[in-house]
Order: C-alpha cells, then structure tokens, then sequence
C-alpha cells in the first residue's frame, strides 16, 4: 500500500513537471524522489552510522563518530549546493539537518513546496505560518519524530531553506 502511494506520487510530479512551464530543475525531483522508504535519500533516523556513511560515502566532506557531513551540489541554474549533517548518538541516528543554499528565492520557494508536498503525502497534510511548518510521526524505535522545514531566507540575508529531522520522545503535540 505504501509503495502504491510513492508511485502515485511519483506519477504526479512527472506529470505536474510535464505541464508545468515553469517547472522545477530535475535535480529538485531527484531530490525528493531519493527519499525511498527512508526519510531522506533513503536513510533514516535510527539507521547506524556505518550505513549512513556508505550510502553517502561520495558526499562526505566532514565525519566524526557523531556526526557526519555531506555535501551535494544541486542541478539547478546558478546553484550552489546542498548540506546534510546527520547526527549520531550510541551509533544510531537521531537527527538529520537539511540547508539548502540556492541562488534566488523562487528556488527556495520551489523547494519549499516541493518538500511540502511530499512530506504531506507521507505524513498528513499539515498547516503553514510564516514559511515554516512540522510534521509529526513516530520513528523506527518508537519515538517522536518531528520533521520541521523552514524558509529563513529573512533571517539569513539570502536565500536559505532547513530541513530537520529530529528523534526525542516526547516531542508530538
């Protein structure tokens, strides 16, 4: 059922970036689609640190035992790059910190409804203030994750879009 919804999904972008004139650089879909059953590009908050660090082994620019450090270039026009730091505690994953740095603000927009729209199919449609909006789940360990985006282009002086995911019981409203 799960993976009916990814293709449905799947479909729908394709077909919306058919139609679309303006539609988003291919690396913006990459992006999204890389997600997989994981969180993001196919990990996922619990995985091992060993796992983490082999499936982003060609983007690691950082890694200590608790935190590894990525960074991805993004096929968009005049774009910069992409940041992930996945973090670590007892080798498990707990949090992973998303800063996307494009060159214009209809790139952070883009992104910024692009990711909503995907984490809203995944995790339930969830309302917006200011550009900034969370979803709320369960992790594979059975705690609360809260996955938060926030366009802080504003507070940042430039374009600047986060994605967090972060693991602590407690945390659902």
């Amino acid at each position: 059922m799960k993976h009916l919804r990814y293709t449905w999904l799947f479909v729908a972008v394709i077909l919306w970036s058919c139609d679309n004139p303006s539609q988003p650089a291919s690396g913006m879909n990459d992006l999204i689609q890389h997600a997989g059953d994981g969180d993001f590009r196919g990990v996922q908050i619990g995985d091992e640190w060993i796992e983490v660090a082999a499936r982003e082994e060609q983007n690691v620019v950082y890694s200590m035992p608790d935190e590894l450090i990525c960074r991805v270039p993004l096929d968009m026009k005049d774009s910069t790059f992409y940041e992930i730091s996945y973090n670590f505690n007892e080798g498990e994953l707990y949090n992973i910190e998303l800063g996307f740095f494009p060159s214009d603000s209809t790139q952070v927009s883009e992104l910024y409804q692009l990711f909503k729209a995907f984490y809203d199919q995944k995790y339930g449609s969830t309302s917006e203030s200011n550009g900034y909006t969370a979803w709320y789940t369960t992790s594979s360990q059975g705690l609360d994750l809260e996955i938060s985006m926030a366009n802080e282009s504003r507070e940042k002086g430039r374009p600047y879009l986060t994605v967090n995911f972060f693991e602590k019981d407690g945390i659902a409203p």
